[in-house]
């Protein structure tokens, strides 16, 4: 993300990955639960995250799991 972000403001970049295919991680992180890039509704995903996953409320109101997943098909 940051990358396409320093891009779109007009800075060279060069995004370095080691695997095959760019962004493969962010498609299987989690088996689904933990990837904030599905379409689960807000309160299943959030369930879901080790631990105490109602920090992402907040992070959640202002860029939710569907506005991530715009970003990344943009």
């Amino acid at each position: 993300m940051a990358a396409i972000a320093a891009a779109e403001h007009g800075a060279n970049t060069l995004l370095l990955e080691k695997g095959k295919k760019l962004g493969k991680k962010l498609a299987i992180s989690g088996g689904g639960r933990c990837n904030v890039t599905n379409r689960l509704p807000k309160d299943e995903i959030i369930k879901h995250i080790p631990g105490n996953g109602r920090f992402l409320y907040s992070a959640f109101s202002v860029f939710n799991n569907e506005d991530s997943i715009a970003f990344f098909e943009d």
